[in-house]
């Protein structure tokens, strides 16, 4: 499974918006879910995603206006492969990394291979700012939960990782001195960042 956008190209994935130049894009019933699940306009994101496919950049990022979540952790950063299909039946791949906070989200559009640059970036900026942040992901991308954990080391003095049993479910864990903290549930399609009291008990206590 993955999401889809068919640009100017009728394939009965989903629905179809007309763009401010002209164009008809398609969009699969899947990935509008998932837009609709963070709060972000299915309209809007086919814009951005329109004018990074013109600017023929490795990266581009854009803002728009978002509906603020809520939950135990209202941060989300959502992040998703795309499949875009062009009239003549070639596709670009790219990754997408969705920032929603308070009302705001930021979007990303960049190469695979670059996220491990951009989530240093990104953990430097949030995880000094709040207290907590979700990354989410529709599938899970190995890469992803890895290159955050490296980024988040490169970031911060992390005095521990490893695995570690919560509420008896494994965790891949890490913690630095400074009560930051990034956990992933093995095998699932969520990764948290935490600071200070939101840190599981299970964890705080191996800073001794």
């Amino acid at each position: 499974m993955r999401f889809e956008v068919a640009i100017d190209s009728v394939r009965g994935i989903g629905k179809r918006y007309l763009s401010n130049e002209g164009h008809i894009v398609e969009i699969d019933s899947s990935l509008e879910a998932e837009l609709n699940s963070i709060g972000i306009s299915a309209k809007l994101f086919i814009e951005g995603i329109l004018e990074f496919i013109s600017e023929k950049s490795s990266t581009y990022s854009f803002f728009i206006p978002s509906k603020a979540l809520s939950g135990e952790c209202s941060n989300v950063l959502d992040i998703f492969e795309l499949w875009v299909t062009f009239p003549n039946e070639s596709y670009q791949k790219f990754l997408v990394v969705i920032i929603n906070i308070e009302g705001n989200a930021q979007i990303f559009l960049l190469k695979p291979e670059l996220y491990k640059d951009l989530s240093e970036d990104i953990l430097s900026n949030l995880a000094n700012k709040y207290k907590c942040l979700d990354i989410i992901m529709p599938f899970i991308y190995r890469f992803v939960v890895f290159d955050t954990f490296n980024a988040f080391k490169r970031v911060f003095d992390t005095t521990f990782e490893g695995v570690i049993d919560i509420h008896g479910e494994k965790y891949l864990t890490t913690i630095s001195n400074s009560k930051k903290a990034l956990m992933w549930k093995i095998d699932s399609t969520n990764v948290r960042y935490v600071s200070n009291n939101l840190i599981p008990i299970e964890l705080l206590r191996l800073l001794g």
